[in-house]
């Protein structure tokens, strides 16, 4: 492939002999004529297959909003956990055909994209996909296949995420597929560098609440994605949020009129009953007060933390980027 895009070699990430597909095998006599596995309706000689492949493949949005990603997460392509962690973290998977919801999460949930059966062909990658990388769009869905393949390096990492892949409801690999025969088909998915893969692949998962602001700031949109069902799901989301509002002003009120009636009883005979209801709504609305400002000052410092912290590691990254380049060059030199 051409240095200057970044894409490291000619030849497929995987051996001919560790495809997990050879629906395609017969290419290679000659015969252009037939079509991939999935997409049935397209011929190989279509002129609308490069159209649909990208569609189907490259995460455009994510690839322009790539820049401002290490604000929804660490820069490291890395922080994928394996499919049996979200349990863990109650989480459930979500199949998606959506390039740009893979590996995005939320509560609860986390989308992830099967990989296309003509992926895993060898045969696609050396007759079709790498034949010419002269145009830019080609380069483009070269780049976000090498990062798709990635991404699941890391995804599958034990043989129980493989079942879990497999699972009817998910198929997210062919089912056929042994542990064996996994390990060998993605054995050298961990040497593709960050050049060689989309932009969006050069980070991990992604919260999805974070790509709302991120569209809303760069993109001017209103939201990354709205996966909403409808009306109620739309408004559920600030039911706690609200029930907590009205909560808190609900006890200062109550409180501070509390405090203004007991004047009334200054006068009387019940100054011990006076102290305890003065009193009382004091430390009501210092405990609200505490509460808030508690809660204030966590969320700051937390949202701060994580904010640093993704600096900081962006910088590491670019800086381990700019020693490996000056020491290439200086070999470079040396062999000179």
């Amino acid at each position: 492939m051409n240095a200057k895009n970044g894409i490291t070699g000619t030849s497929p990430p995987f051996r001919k002999e560790h495809q997990l597909d050879n629906g395609l095998d017969d290419l290679l006599s000659g015969n252009v004529s037939g079509v991939l596995p999935t997409y049935p309706r397209l011929s190989l000689n279509s002129a609308a297959l490069r159209e649909v492949l990208i569609e189907d493949i490259c995460p455009i949005k994510l690839n322009r909003l790539a820049p401002h990603l290490w604000m929804c997460s660490a820069p490291s392509h890395t922080n994928i956990p394996p499919l049996h962690n979200h349990a863990v973290h109650n989480r459930t998977i979500v199949l998606t055909e959506d390039p740009s919801l893979h590996l995005v999460w939320e509560t609860g949930r986390i989308f992830i994209k099967p990989l296309p059966t003509c992926l895993l062909s060898h045969t696609f990658w050396a007759q079709y996909l790498l034949l010419d990388q002269s145009e830019p769009e080609n380069v483009m869905l070269i780049q976000a296949a090498l990062g798709l393949l990635r991404s699941y390096y890391y995804c599958l990492r034990h043989e129980s995420d493989l079942r879990i892949a497999q699972q009817p409801h998910l198929n997210l690999i062919p089912p056929t597929a042994t542990w064996k025969q996994w390990c060998e088909f993605s054995s050298s998915f961990n040497a593709i560098t960050n050049d060689s893969v989309a932009p969006r692949y050069q980070y991990g998962k992604l919260q999805l609440s974070r790509l709302h602001w991120l569209v809303r700031i760069h993109l001017r949109e209103l939201n990354y994605y709205y996966i909403d069902g409808g009306y109620g799901d739309s408004f559920a989301r600030y039911y706690g949020p609200l029930l907590f509002l009205f909560g808190i002003l609900s006890v200062l009120l109550s409180a501070m009129q509390v405090g203004m009636a007991v004047e009334q009883l200054q006068s009387r005979d019940w100054i011990a009953f006076w102290a305890v209801c003065r009193w009382f709504s004091v430390a009501s609305l210092s405990l609200c007060a505490l509460v808030t400002f508690y809660l204030v000052l966590s969320f700051m410092i937390k949202s701060l933390d994580e904010l640093v912290w993704a600096a900081r590691a962006q910088y590491r990254a670019r800086s381990r980027s700019k020693s490996e380049m000056t020491s290439t060059i200086s070999q470079h030199l040396d062999a000179a």
